[in-house]
């Protein structure tokens, strides 16, 4: 029997599988500023708001799955590194800085867990932090008004038109990212996976660089 985890489990951005993507409460934050009408929107964003994420009672009995196992149903892993062990891990500052730079301003870049895997949320963390975290997180409304969730994920970026995915759930969520490979990262075991989904679990779309120069210009329909 594997060990229970009795702590907050974040919401996946992909509503596909843990870690898979991004571990965090951005579908809470997408889906209140969602203006499609659509049945299956509507569905989702009363699921959504009606759940009290900050009420831990509903995780007491989750009995978290084989991860790696997980993962190799779904995707070719690359590569496993334990998140203290890796030399990629941006500081706080570092990793403001980097998305400040990228254009994504208009939210808080926000932090749910310590370099232990020790789930710790941050709202807004601090410019000028030595700390260092797994993974950062903040959002961006294209000009095209779609909500990106943007993931700092060890010092790799990874873009997910989460409104979009959230009114397309009869097809396989998209990511954005510099390469082919999808970085995730997983709170059970405090380690980065480094995975190429396969094109039935997720459709991973490259580009030479996630800023908001680009994400306004994707064109998510094919």
């Amino acid at each position: 029997m594997k060990n229970k985890r009795k702590q907050r489990l974040p919401l996946i951005i992909t509503l596909s599988i843990i870690g898979f993507s991004i571990a965090g409460a951005g579908v809470f934050a997408v889906v209140k500023h969602l203006n499609n009408d659509s049945e299956t929107t509507k569905k989702r964003r009363k699921t959504v708001e009606e759940t009290d994420i900050s009420n831990n009672e509903y995780l007491k009995d989750i009995e978290f799955p084989d991860v790696e196992a997980y993962f190799a149903e779904r995707a070719e892993i690359v590569s496993v590194t334990s998140a203290k062990t890796s030399k990629n891990v941006l500081s706080e500052q570092e990793a403001v800085k980097m998305l400040r730079e990228r254009g994504f301003t208009e939210y808080p870049v926000s932090s749910y867990y310590t370099i232990k895997g020790d789930y710790e949320e941050i709202d807004s963390v601090s410019e000028d932090s030595s700390a260092l975290h797994p993974m950062y997180s903040t959002y961006y409304l294209s000009s095209d008004n779609v909500y990106w969730v943007i993931s700092l994920i060890d010092d790799k970026l990874i873009a997910s038109p989460s409104s979009y995915n959230l009114g397309h759930m009869d097809r396989v969520p998209i990511e954005v990212s510099e390469t082919k490979e999808i970085v995730s990262y997983d709170f059970s075991t405090n380690s980065f996976y480094l995975t190429i989904p396969y094109e039935s679990a997720m459709e991973v779309r490259v580009v030479d660089k996630i800023d908001a120069e680009t994400l306004d210009s994707m064109k998510l329909e094919n």
